[in-house]
């Protein structure tokens, strides 16, 4: 079977065609056949070798963590699937493939209302979005928070769980965006590219979320959040110096007292009820081509969505 994977750091044409033996699951585990992933940031990274020093991982490097395919192989111990059901499947790497091999407990059925191609694009961003909202446990209805990069892929399903979650939401992203955030219902947005009086924003949101990497981000929540609010950022936080009295300043990070199935069976439950949608930005082939185009379009500043791969 063919797999798409590097022999060394570099760009996106550093990607190669690998021929490796189709795998066998084990008693617990079913057999995948491949037909969407999703890319991700994190897959730059590996392709970079920036993760190295973090995750040193032997060569070739196969990327991929979010899967949507057909179980084609039962193994001795399944009991709870059926051959011919899709599935999504979030897993540590290995998925820019033609089949893996998955544990039970790292799959679940495919939301029948999601597309092949948008059910590839939920794992990952949609479950480091729960993460995020789900460190928050004394928010009640009403409450404000503010989304530092909201239309990204984490930001806008974590946009979306906040207002499920009745949540008044700010949302700060780039003034070319800002259409797309308010078509999920958001009535309060910030262009974070253009200048504007952001007086009646200050000291209201209860949570202040930043997913950017712009240094001027962290300023710009400082502002927002209350002085006995809650900052969480899933990549930079402000210095110590720039900390402010009374706000409580937390990095998220995977959580551990619930499964990512757990968050996977409450996104797919509101994603049927028609309250969390995931935007496909563009489906490319299957191919080796088609994963190289992918890395260029992840590098580039591209339009909300989500870059998938599917046959």
């Amino acid at each position: 079977m063919e797999k798409f994977g590097f022999n060394h750091f570099g760009g996106p044409d550093v990607f190669e065609t690998l021929n490796q033996s189709q795998p066998v699951p084990k008693a617990n585990q079913v057999l995948i056949k491949v037909l969407a992933f999703g890319l991700n940031p994190y897959d730059v990274a590996l392709r970079t070798g920036s993760q190295q020093t973090v995750r040193p991982l032997p060569m070739p490097i196969v990327p991929g963590t979010d899967v949507v395919g057909e179980i084609v192989m039962l193994g001795a111990d399944v009991t709870d699937y059926r051959i011919g059901e899709l599935v999504i499947n979030h897993r540590p790497l290995g998925g820019y493939s033609e089949f893996v091999t998955a544990s039970t407990n790292k799959i679940i059925r495919k939301p029948v209302s999601l597309s092949i191609a948008e059910a590839a694009g939920l794992a990952s961003a949609g479950i480091t979005a729960y993460n995020t909202l789900m460190h928050f446990t004394n928010f009640k209805h009403g409450d404000t928070i503010a989304i530092m990069g909201a239309s990204g892929a984490v930001g806008s399903l974590l946009t979306q769980l906040s207002l499920a979650a009745h949540l008044n939401v700010i949302a700060i992203a780039h003034s070319s965006n800002l259409d797309y955030l308010r078509s999920f219902g958001v009535q309060e947005t910030i262009a974070y590219d253009q200048s504007g009086d952001l007086s009646h924003f200050k000291q209201t949101a209860k949570i202040a979320v930043n997913l950017s990497r712009d240094p001027k981000s962290t300023e710009l929540l400082n502002e927002l959040v209350q002085p006995d609010g809650f900052f969480a950022s899933t990549t930079i936080m402000p210095s110590e110096a720039e900390q402010m009295a009374g706000v409580t300043y937390q990095s998220v990070y995977p959580r551990r007292d619930y499964p990512d199935l757990t968050a996977l069976q409450d996104l797919s439950e509101l994603i049927d009820q028609g309250l969390l949608h995931v935007t496909v930005l563009e489906e490319l082939p299957f191919t080796l081509e088609g994963v190289i185009k992918g890395h260029q379009l992840l590098e580039s500043h591209h339009a909300p969505g989500k870059i998938i791969v599917s046959r």
